[in-house]
């Protein structure tokens, strides 16, 4: 059987999932920023009856 100590509570299992995606994030950036060239950028744009518009931007890593 666990006891508390081997549980984190809420607060601790949020911090640990922060820390993990400034982590993760971190890596990204870098990985990214060291593949200049490698990323392809696709657009479209495009409006609703109303005239309401709306762009997406895709960016592709290869």
């Amino acid at each position: 059987e666990l006891d508390d100590k081997q549980i984190p509570g809420r607060t601790k299992v949020g911090d640990l999932i922060s820390e993990a995606y400034a982590r993760e994030y971190q890596r990204l950036i870098d990985r990214l920023a060291s593949s200049l060239g490698r990323i392809a950028l696709t657009s479209d744009i495009w409006s609703r009856q109303n005239m309401e518009g709306y762009m997406a931007v895709t960016a592709h890593y290869l």
